[in-house]
């Protein structure tokens, strides 16, 4: 074997070690980050946990879930700044804000949080919400701004007593072929309101999450007929988007009995769901 042949040999042994070498130095700098990335995951929830358990956690959110009173924020304020409602108020609030930051930043996923914290979650935000609002319009209008980011677009999914059994009586049930009959008349907006997991939805309807749906009242035109619809036990969610525009003002609200479930097996079209598609810029709940 002359010298040039050989030479030539061994550079390309030579490249293909040092391809080799490259390769599996980028393979271990990719399992490191994601071990890295494991463990800042678990240490972060892990001293999330600590902070909810605690005793002083519990006992400030026991303060507003049974004893904060139900009053306006000017009341409140008169009465308890700087007493213990409003540290219970600041503490709670304060630590479900910081959960809502970091599942915003990805640096949790929610769905991995919420069986341990969203029923608490559900139940505070039910008690605070009102004040929390009133106090973003005049004084803070940041306060708890990544709160709503906690909660689940399904509230009913965690608190099934979100909405009792007569509440739900209240919202006006349409059959699936009513329900035809009225796209086909192009005379009703429809929105979805399923968990946001669901790929599919009834053929033209708007795909809105619960916890954002007041934005999506702009869309829907002065007079027009208005269903809701999810995939939750007894309509559930479909029945709290209902409640909410009629509170707001939009009248001629009804849910689709059944859900999509009955829309499916009356066999009546469904498309592919994508939130972003459908409004791409109502991103978060108005006044957040």
């Amino acid at each position: 074997m002359n010298s040039a042949l050989y030479w030539e040999i061994l550079s390309t042994v030579a490249n293909w070690v040092s391809a080799v070498a490259i390769v599996a130095g980028a393979v271990f700098v990719v399992v490191e980050l994601r071990q890295a990335a494991k463990d800042r995951y678990l240490h972060l929830t892990s001293d999330l946990f600590q902070i909810w358990h605690s005793r002083e956690f519990q006992d400030d959110q026991l303060f507003v879930l049974h004893k904060l009173p139900n009053t306006n924020w000017k009341e409140f304020i008169a009465n308890g700044r700087g007493a213990d409602a409003e540290r219970a108020l600041q503490r709670v609030g304060g630590f479900y804000d910081r959960i809502g930051h970091l599942i915003r930043t990805k640096l949790i996923r929610q769905e991995e949080i919420l069986p341990t914290v969203g029923g608490d979650a559900i139940r505070v935000w039910q008690k605070i919400e009102p004040l929390v609002r009133e106090a973003r319009q005049s004084e803070n209008s940041l306060l708890f701004q990544n709160y709503e980011a906690v909660l689940p677009n399904c509230l009913e999914c965690y608190v099934p007593i979100v909405h009792g059994e007569s509440k739900l009586a209240e919202a006006e049930r349409i059959e699936p072929a009513d329900l035809k009959k009225m796209i086909d008349a192009a005379n009703v907006v429809v929105l979805d309101v399923s968990k946001a997991s669901e790929e599919k939805k009834v053929r033209g309807a708007i795909r809105a999450a619960p916890n954002d749906l007041v934005g999506w009242i702009k869309v829907i035109p002065p007079g027009k007929d208005v269903v809701t619809y999810c995939t939750c036990m007894n309509e559930a969610s479909g029945v709290r988007a209902a409640q909410q525009l009629i509170q707001a003002g939009i009248r001629n609200v009804k849910v689709l009995r059944g859900g999509l479930e009955s829309w499916e097996k009356a066999g009546y079209e469904i498309e592919s769901a994508n939130i972003a598609e459908d409004h791409p810029r109502i991103v978060q709940p108005r006044g957040a």
